[in-house]
C-alpha cells in the first residue's frame, strides 16, 4: 500500500510539472514562478497539504526543538536549538499549509469551481484546524481573519488566541457536517491518512475538539471538562482508531522527519528529566519496557543527559539516544492524535469534575493502551501495570499521575502536546537552568514588515509572558 501511495504522489508531481511549467504566451511568464502553479485541482492539492500538515507541522523544526524545551530530550550538539531558530520555519509552514487548505475548501464547497466535493472540504477543514491550532498554541495571537490575502493585505491584523480558539471549534463543527454530506467524489488513496474514510475523519474532528476544549482547563475548569467529555463520546471508540500518518518509506527521501533529523544532526539524547519520571513509576530493578524499546543503552543502562547541557556527544557514547530501529526508523509512524491521548484527556476531565472512579478507569486504559500502541507485548504491559506506583488506586490517583504518564506516552514524536500540557499544568517540573520558554517568538521578518505584530513579545519576554490559555500559576 505504501509503495502504491508514493507512486501516486510521484505521478501527481509529474502531472503538475507538465501542466504548469510552460505557456504559449511568453508575456504570461513575466513576474511568475512557473514551478508554483496558481490553479491546481483539489485532488492534487490534498496530498501536498497532508504532507505539509504532517511533516512540516507535526514533525517540523519547531516540533523537533520542542522535544528539548519540554525535556523529553537534551541537545548533545554544541549548536543550541533555540526558540528563535525555529519560529520562522513553523510560521511559514503554517501559512503555506493554510493557503493550500483554504483553496481546497473554497474550490470544493458549494458554488466553488469543483463544487460539492464535501469529502475533500471536510478533510481540509480538519487539517486546517490542526495546523492553525498547532500554530496559535505556540505563538498565541496570530493573523487569521485578515490573513491569506497576498498583496491585497500585507499587514494583516492579529486575532486574539481566544478568537482563534472559538474559530477552531466552529470550523471543526463545519468539517463534521461536510464529512456527513454526499460528496461528488472521494479522495480514496489521495487521502494519505484514512484513504477517504470520512467516518474516521469525523472521529478525528471530535478528537481535536476534545483536545482544544481540554486546553482551556485553566480558563474554565468545569465547562472545559464537560465539553471535552462530550466530544470524546463521538470520537475514537477503541485502541485501533487513531489519526496516525503511516506512509513513510525506508531508504527514500520520504522518511520520518524526526528520523531524518537525528540521522543528519545526531542532536537527541534522552534527558535526565524523562529518565527520572520513567523511574518514578517502576520498582527497583524494573525498567519501563518502553525505555528498552525506544532507547539505546550505555553499558547496559539507560543514561540521561542533563537538561540545558550542550556537551557534545554526537557519537552517543555518553548518553542514551533514540533507537533508529524503532521509534526513529525511517518508516516510523507519526501520530497526530490517538485513542490513548483521548483516554488521558477523559481521565483528566473526570478528575477535574470530581468523578475519581471514572477518572481512574480512563487512566488505567490510557496507560495500558499507550504501551500497547508503542509495541509492548501484552504480558510486558501487564507486568508494568502491576508494579511500582503506576496504579495507585482510586483514592491515590492525582493529576500528576495522569499528566506524567501522558508525558511519557508523548515521548519525542508528540513532544508539542507534552509541552502544551506542561504550560497549563506545570507538570512535570522542568530543570533547565536557563529556564523554559513559554512560547515561540514572532519571526523577525514578520516583525519588520507588519506593524500589527505585538511589540511586547521578544526573545526575553517569551520566558515570562504565556499564551492566553496558559494561566497556570
Amino acid at each position: 500500500m505504501k509503495s502504491k501511495l508514493y507512486k501516486i504522489n510521484l505521478s501527481i508531481l509529474l502531472m503538475l510539472f507538465l501542466q504548469f511549467s510552460c505557456s504559449e504566451d511568453i508575456m504570461d511568464e513575466i513576474d511568475t514562478n512557473p514551478n508554483s502553479p496558481t490553479d491546481v485541482p483539489i485532488a492534487l492539492l490534498l496530498p501536498q497539504a497532508t504532507a505539509n500538515t504532517v511533516s512540516a507541522i507535526a514533525g517540523g523544526a519547531a516540533a523537533q526543538a520542542i522535544a528539548n524545551f519540554v525535556e523529553h530530550t537534551t541537545n548533545v550538539r554544541l549548536n543550541p536549538l533555540e526558540p528563535w531558530n525555529v519560529s520562522s520555519s513553523h510560521w511559514n509552514s503554517t501559512y503555506d499549509g493554510l493557503s493550500d487548505l483554504s483553496i481546497i475548501i473554497q474550490k470544493g464547497s458549494a458554488d466553488g469551481e469543483e463544487e460539492d466535493n464535501y469529502a475533500y472540504v471536510g478533510i481540509a477543514k480538519v487539517m486546517y484546524a490542526y495546523t492553525l491550532g498547532s500554530a496559535t498554541d505556540l505563538f498565541g495571537d496570530m493573523p487569521h481573519s485578515e490573513a491569506l490575502q497576498g498583496s491585497l493585505n500585507r499587514t494583516p491584523s492579529f486575532d486574539s488566541q481566544e478568537e482563534i480558539y472559538a474559530y477552531l471549534q466552529a470550523l471543526l463543527d463545519e468539517a463534521i457536517a461536510d464529512l456527513g454530506r454526499a460528496s461528488i467524489t472521494n479522495p480514496e488513496n489521495l487521502d494519505l491518512i484514512f484513504q477517504g474514510n470520512t467516518e474516521m475523519w469525523i472521529k478525528t474532528a471530535y478528537a481535536l475538539k476534545a483536545r482544544f476544549y481540554n486546553r482551556l482547563s485553566t480558563i474554565d475548569p468545569q465547562q472545559s471538562a464537560q465539553n471535552a467529555l462530550q466530544a470524546i463520546g463521538s470520537s475514537f471508540s477503541n485502541p485501533g482508531e487513531n489519526c496516525i500518518f503511516n506512509a513513510y518509506q525506508p531508504g527514500t527521501a520520504n522518511d520520518n522527519p524526526y528520523a531524518a533529523f537525528q540521522k543528519g544532526q545526531n542532536v537527541y539524547a534522552v534527558s535526565t528529566t524523562f529518565v527520572d519520571i520513567l523511574n518514578e513509576f517502576t520498582d527497583a530493578g524494573f525498567t519501563d519496557p518502553r525505555a528498552d524499546y525506544w532507547l539505546y543503552k550505555i553499558n547496559e543502562e539507560i543514561v540521561g543527559a542533563p537538561s540545558g547541557n550542550n556537551q557534545s556527544d554526537v557519537a552517543h557514547v555518553l548518553y542514551s539516544s533514540p533507537s533508529l530501529e524503532t521509534i526513529l526508523s525511517d518508516d516510523a509512524p507519526l501520530p497526530l492524535i490517538t485513542y490513548d491521548e483521548l483516554k488521558f484527556i477523559e481521565a483528566e476531565a473526570y478528575f477535574r469534575l470530581g468523578d475519581t472512579d471514572a477518572a481512574y478507569t480512563a487512566y488505567q486504559e490510557a496507560v495500558s493502551t499507550s504501551l500497547l500502541r508503542t509495541g509492548i507485548p501484552e504480558a510486558e504491559t501487564e507486568a508494568y501495570m502491576n508494579q511500582g506506583s503506576v496504579l495507585p488506586g482510586v483514592s491515590g490517583l492525582s493529576l500528576e499521575h495522569i499528566i506524567k504518564q501522558k508525558y511519557i506516552s508523548f515521548w519525542l514524536l508528540q513532544a508539542t502536546e507534552a509541552y502544551n500540557d506542561w504550560r497549563r499544568t506545570g507538570i512535570p517540573e522542568m530543570r533547565n537552568p536557563e529556564g523554559t520558554t513559554l512560547r515561540l517568538p514572532y519571526p523577525l521578518d514578520e516583525i519588520s514588515r507588519n506593524p500589527s505584530t505585538p511589540d511586547n513579545i521578544n526573545d526575553v519576554t517569551i520566558f515570562t509572558i504565556p499564551v492566553w490559555w496558559d494561566q497556570n500559576d
